[in-house]
């Protein structure tokens, strides 16, 4: 049986607001230190998945990180994650791991939240993704960094409204007159890494605003009664 100690995390990516634009995290340590020789995360995601079910949340996704087990999870509904719930799948999904005995070695099992920047790693990721901005970086030459917003996916490739895209040694390079707003398709196989990316700061005048990416407003309204002091 492994003794857990538990501890909670609370991040605010570069300056959110309030807890529903925090990621929350729950750690349970486990032990610290070598990864596992055994359990692949599609293993444990058929025993998480239930267990995430049963107590009313989502799972997102399973990976192994060095020694650390990480699983992501969200709310049902694809809102926000409470701490509470969070604290009830890492206890249940323990003892769960300690039950079936399915790893080997010390590990640390980590139970969060994806973020509001969530890595996009399956098909069905880009699925619950679409309408949203994505950074995504291509595998194939010549290699691409391509930012837009998701129009479509299936399960081949995704559709992405192009607003920046690089290649080579370039990066951050914006696309060409003729390329903004282009509709580009990239394959899942020329996709070497994916995430959602949130803008946490007002929209550059003359971008238009798409209705389904959020975005900060410009400033405090004044309340009323108290101007003009």
């Amino acid at each position: 049986m492994i003794r857990c100690k538990r501890r909670f995390r609370r991040h605010s990516p570069e300056g959110g607001w309030g807890d529903a634009d925090r990621e929350v995290a729950m750690t349970h340590t486990a032990a610290a230190s070598r990864a596992p020789a055994s359990a692949h995360p599609a293993e444990i995601a058929e025993l998480a998945g239930p267990v995430a079910t049963e107590i009313g949340c989502a799972l997102y996704d399973v990976q192994w990180r060095g020694g650390t087990l990480v699983v992501l999870a969200s709310a049902m509904t694809g809102g926000a994650i409470g701490v509470e719930a969070l604290g009830r799948l890492s206890r249940r999904l323990s003892a769960a791991l300690d039950a079936a005995d399915v790893i080997e070695g010390r590990y640390v099992l980590e139970v969060s939240s994806p973020g509001l920047e969530r890595s996009l790693r399956r098909p069905e990721h880009f699925a619950g993704a679409v309408g949203e901005q994505v950074v995504i970086r291509t595998s194939e030459s010549p290699r691409r960094r391509i930012v837009g917003e998701i129009l479509e996916s299936d399960p081949s490739g995704v559709s992405v409204r192009v607003e920046e895209i690089s290649s080579g040694e370039q990066s951050h390079t914006q696309a060409r007159p003729d390329e903004i707003g282009q509709i580009l398709t990239v394959p899942f196989n020329d996709i070497a890494k994916a995430r959602t990316t949130f803008e946490w700061g007002p929209r550059p005048r003359g971008k238009p605003a798409s209705p389904s990416t959020p975005h900060s407003k410009s400033g405090p309204r004044s309340k009323p009664g108290r101007q003009g002091r």
